[in-house]
């Protein structure tokens, strides 16, 4: 559950959560769309001989399962950058997606800059989105959510049934 009052840091610590939650999304499934690459993955390393493990390996791989917190703080990031201003949600995004990046490695994008003027923009980028979360408050973000999830069902085609 995201609590009513946040800081800078826990807002940072949950796009932390974000970033890992979406390297961890399920891909969308493209049944007949299959590239030929994926089929020469398949051919080289494919499936052992028990069927349950890669070739070369002696046990499967973990399939890592998301739980609704992590899901839920991934939808409120989403859903606060839609909300941000354009330079503050390009810091954003720079430092977390898709992997969390360091400010040295970040400065390189705003190559005049030092890499502390880049933190400190970066950490005024979560004050203001923190700013605009404390002033509209939670609702204000989740309204949206139920809102285009409403126009979706109304505006979903309905297929009448003649007996």
């Amino acid at each position: 559950m995201i609590p009513n009052r946040l800081t800078v840091d826990q807002l940072d610590n949950y796009f932390q959560t974000a970033t890992y939650v979406e390297r961890y999304m399920p891909s969308p499934h493209l049944k007949n769309q299959k590239t030929d690459m994926f089929n020469l993955i398949q051919r080289l390393y494919g499936i052992g001989k028990d069927k349950d493990c890669y070739k070369g390996e002696d046990k499967p791989k973990l399939k890592i399962r998301l739980n609704s917190e992590q899901l839920q703080v991934y939808e409120f990031c989403i859903l606060l950058l839609v909300k941000a201003n354009e330079k503050d949600r390009d810091i954003i995004q720079l430092r977390n997606f898709p992997y969390k990046r360091s400010f040295r490695i970040l400065r390189r994008f705003f190559m005049p800059n030092s890499y502390e003027k880049v933190r400190q923009d970066y950490y005024n980028a979560l004050y203001e989105l923190l700013k605009l979360y404390h002033l509209k408050g939670r609702g204000y973000f989740l309204k949206w959510k139920f809102i285009n999830y409403f126009i979706l069902f109304i505006n979903r085609p309905v297929f009448v049934h003649k007996y």
